[in-house]
């Protein structure tokens, strides 16, 4: 398995201690390192200061949503005027 690390501006990527090497496509973009450096990563210095984290996101969803009938977008289901345009939302 692997780990998505995003790495802070201005870091294009980081250098291992038995000498694996990942580097970003763009400085502050992301790298995908393994999982047996994932460990070492969020035991580092680094993580300690809150700069990068192998760790992964947290995400939720709802089932419902809130549609804006001018944008046609939908919104989350708290949404009851569209962050947009500020027309009301209607039940999707």
């Amino acid at each position: 398995m692997s780990q998505r690390v995003n790495l802070p501006p201005g870091c294009s990527g980081f250098d291992c201690k038995d000498g694996t090497k990942y580097k970003a496509d763009k400085p502050g973009g992301a790298v995908v390192i393994s999982d047996r450096h994932a460990g070492a990563v969020n035991q580092s210095q680094y993580a300690d200061q809150g700069l990068i984290s192998a760790r992964g996101g947290l995400s939720f969803g709802t089932k419902r949503g809130k549609r804006c009938v001018s944008c046609r977008r939908l919104w989350n289901a708290w949404n009851d005027t569209c962050p947009r345009c500020g027309e009301n939302t209607i039940e999707s």
